[in-house]
């Protein structure tokens, strides 16, 4: 039977930030479907393509 790993807290932490970044990128891409589905165009979906940049350039820092 393999002992129980130790987790520090500060991983813990960066775990939740990292899903919590996750989700936020996918619930994102998701809004820009919607959004581009309805037929809005770039004035409504080209905030929210930086914001999805953004938490995807975050993402990348963390695991780097």
């Amino acid at each position: 039977m393999n002992a129980p790993r130790k987790v520090n807290v500060e991983s813990v932490a960066e775990l939740k930030a990292q899903l919590a970044a996750a989700l936020a990128a996918k619930a994102i891409a998701e809004a820009i479907a919607s959004y581009q589905e309805a037929g809005y165009g770039s004035l409504v979906t080209e905030p929210l393509h930086d914001a999805l940049a953004n938490v995807n350039f975050s993402l990348r820092q963390v695991k780097s």
